[in-house]
């Protein structure tokens, strides 16, 4: 029933805003996703000369489009189970849908297999509503029109931006590839942020939608993402925000298969402490300190651009002084594998806490592993808050004693702020330049690097074509 309320709310979502079919693919995937604890996922859709539409959700481990024939439950390596369904409605196969699940199942996997079965059926029946309401021609040749490439086409709007494609999603809002036109800024292309239709009819994440936005739009430093604007269009609420070609920490640290040089480690690091700090040191309309507080720093959150300029983003969850948004005392948000001491024991926090967060994401750049990560989160949380780290071999002493400092227990031992521990960093391992940090990125995921370059020069193309007569007005690119 849950899953057929979220198609039937995602479909009327879609319709509405003359959104196109990925981008309702795309929350449908990560929420049902959500549903069944799933670490990865995919959804594929063949037209009448194969594959036309594929979204894939964190790390597969198999070839998504060899998957997307097979059906029933399949063990993957490391105690993963991957279950796939054919989307079919009589003799008509729209394609396949798959989920990964950890653990091993003593029933071979039948349950989760029936919650996927029942996942396929209610996918289907939306991809087939979807394309009867949206055109009424044989629905694989209707599938067939959204294999595109080049330009990017219009696939519907919000208020005054145009979406271009999905980017992702998450269990609060999906964010778009979209583009603005108007003399302020004709075809730059923003990262368009924007409620999940089933969450609109509850205030508590709406406002918090509202805060983070708030935020947003006072933060101004090279090391935080940008917010231009957030308003709301049709009863959905969005924001948009600088777009930024690049990759996040996380990604980057799995594609890599291993510890950073340290050089680089305190190069990404260093940035995201100075952009940090900017977002402590901000102050209300009426001067005085705003005590912002992340709370949910983690790899994901930290992203390495193309560029080799690194952004801190997400302030979903943060916390500031007289915030709307109130947490009760003893409610913990953020994740636990970054927690701080304090936040685990749901504490009263202070910046303090977010450089605890920041010591473990350099740790994992230093070491390839969490350091604190255990079977389940009761007992990551439990060793934050009373297991003692030991210098791991391949850390070299001086870093180790910023670890040692930011990882302290006790909030007092640690650093001042945030750009304290960037000097200590950067004196204990010159960074590396940001050339090197847009080659690394570059050299793992070149396929990513050629579409954000594409994507800039069918926008360039765009802002040049109605202006021949006179010299084109050049933006700033997002």
């Amino acid at each position: 029933m849950a899953v057929n309320r979220m198609a039937d709310d995602i479909l009327e979502d879609c319709l509405e805003r003359g959104l196109d079919l990925d981008t309702g693919l795309d929350v449908f995937l990560t929420q049902c996703a959500r549903m069944v604890h799933a670490k990865a996922g995919f959804v594929s859709l063949r037209g009448t000369r194969g594959p036309v539409l594929t979204r894939v959700l964190g790390e597969l481990g198999v070839d998504v489009f060899a998957a997307a024939h097979w059906s029933g439950p399949r063990r993957l390596r490391e105690g993963r189970m991957l279950f796939c369904q054919q989307l079919t409605l009589g003799k008509l196969n729209l394609g396949g849908l798959g989920l990964v699940v950890d653990g091993d199942f003593a029933d071979g996997g039948q349950r989760v297999m029936g919650l996927v079965e029942a996942i396929g059926e209610q996918l289907d029946s939306a991809v087939l509503s979807f394309l009867a309401l949206t055109d009424g021609r044989g629905p694989l040749e209707r599938l067939d029109e959204l294999d595109v490439e080049g330009t990017p086409v219009n696939r519907g709007r919000i208020g005054r931006y145009e979406v271009v494609k999905p980017l992702g999603t998450g269990g609060m809002a999906q964010v778009l590839i979209a583009r603005t036109h108007g003399p302020e800024g004709l075809g730059r292309l923003v990262a368009l942020k924007r409620i999940l239709p089933h969450l609109t009819a509850q205030p508590e994440m709406v406002q918090q939608f509202l805060d983070e936005a708030r935020i947003g739009l006072r933060l101004s430093h090279p090391n935080l993402v940008h917010v231009y604007d957030f308003g709301e269009a049709q009863g959905a609420y969005f924001m948009a925000m600088e777009l930024v070609n690049g990759i996040d920490l996380d990604r980057l640290l799995r594609a890599n298969k291993g510890p950073l040089e340290p050089p680089v480690a305190s190069a990404i690091v260093s940035q995201a402490l100075l952009g940090l700090h900017a977002a402590h040191s901000l102050k209300g309309e009426d001067g005085a300190p705003m005590d912002l507080v992340h709370r949910d720093l983690s790899p994901h959150n930290v992203m390495v651009g193309f560029d080799g300029q690194v952004k801190v983003l997400d302030f979903g969850v943060a916390k500031v002084r007289a915030q709307r948004t109130v947490t009760l005392p003893g409610i913990v948000k953020g994740k636990p594998l970054y927690m701080s001491p304090e936040q685990a024991l749901g504490q009263k926090l202070d910046a303090r806490s977010d450089l605890f967060a920041m010591g473990l994401v350099l740790y994992q750049a230093l070491t390839g592993r969490r350091a604190f990560e255990r079977e389940d989160e009761l007992d990551t949380m439990k060793a934050i808050c009373q297991e003692k780290l030991t210098k791991p071999a391949e850390v070299p002493a001086p870093l180790w004693n910023v670890l040692s400092v930011a990882l302290s227990k006790d909030p007092a031992a640690r650093f001042p702020s945030a750009h304290a521990m960037a000097d200590r960093l950067v004196s204990a391992c010159p960074p590396a330049r940001d050339t090197a940090l847009a080659a690394l990125a570059g050299r793992l995921f070149p396929d990513r690097l050629r579409e954000s370059q594409r994507l800039e020069t069918a926008v360039d193309r765009q802002r040049e074509a109605p202006t021949r007569a006179t010299p084109p007005v050049r933006t700033p690119r997002a």
